[in-house]
Parts: C-alpha cells; structure tokens; sequence
C-alpha cells in the first residue's frame, strides 16, 4: 500500500543492495549453502556474506508457474515477507526457489514457517558471538 508520502513507505523499498543481482551469487548460494530449507512449494538456500545486511534472489520458473501475473504476484508475495524480516535476518543472501505452482495462501503459509526459522537462526546465532 502506497501513501502521498513516499519517505513513509521508505523502510518498504526493495534496494539493489538487498538483491542478489550476478549469475554467480545465485551460484555461491545454490552450491555450498550454510543451510536449505524447505515448506510446501518453497526451497532456500541460505549462506552467510559480508554485505551490511541479508540479500534476496528469486527463481519461480516460467515452467513452474506458466502465467506472469501469477509467477508476479508470488514474487511480490516473496519479497514483501523479505522486507519485513530484513532488519532480524543478520548478514545473509537468500535464494529462494518455487518449484511448484501455489496458491496465495501456500506461499503465505510457507514464508512464515521458514522466515521463522531463519530469525530463530539469526538470533541464535547473534547470541552465540
């Protein structure tokens, strides 16, 4: 949702540097992730950086979901529930990977059980150090 004022919807914006945006970031992270997780239609791959905060990439297919409006919405769905936990997600890029076609609802569902997963990780983790 979008107000008159744009500085406050500022903490809602997508920056480029909260983006996986090289063929060879999504590589590093498909490859040796610090840890995969998975719910319903949703696969992350998760490994630590050296970035000032977490990074997304997305893969939803066109294989996967045929029409753009709908392999759309669940990205928006995606990075949405991203910038809302991406001040508690510590310094790590994120791939997350659909590989089945979802309702609203399923990538609702699974986005919480695996965000809170991963908060659970970073706290975890911010405690141990």
């Amino acid at each position: 949702m979008t107000t008159a004022d744009p500085e406050a919807d500022a903490h809602l914006a997508f920056p480029r540097s909260a983006r996986l945006t090289r063929p060879a970031e999504f590589e590093h992270a498909l490859r040796a992730p610090d840890h995969r997780l998975r719910s319903g239609p949703l696969r992350i791959a998760v490994v630590r950086n050296r970035m000032l905060g977490a990074r997304l990439g997305l893969i939803v297919g066109k294989r996967t979901i045929a029409q753009a409006h709908a392999r759309n919405r669940v990205k928006r769905i995606i990075r949405d529930r991203f910038r809302r936990s991406l001040k508690t997600l510590g310094n790590i890029d994120l791939v997350v990977r659909v590989v089945e076609n979802p309702s609203a609802g399923e990538v609702h569902a699974a986005l919480d059980v695996l965000f809170n997963d991963l908060e659970r990780k970073a706290r975890e983790n911010s405690a141990d150090t």
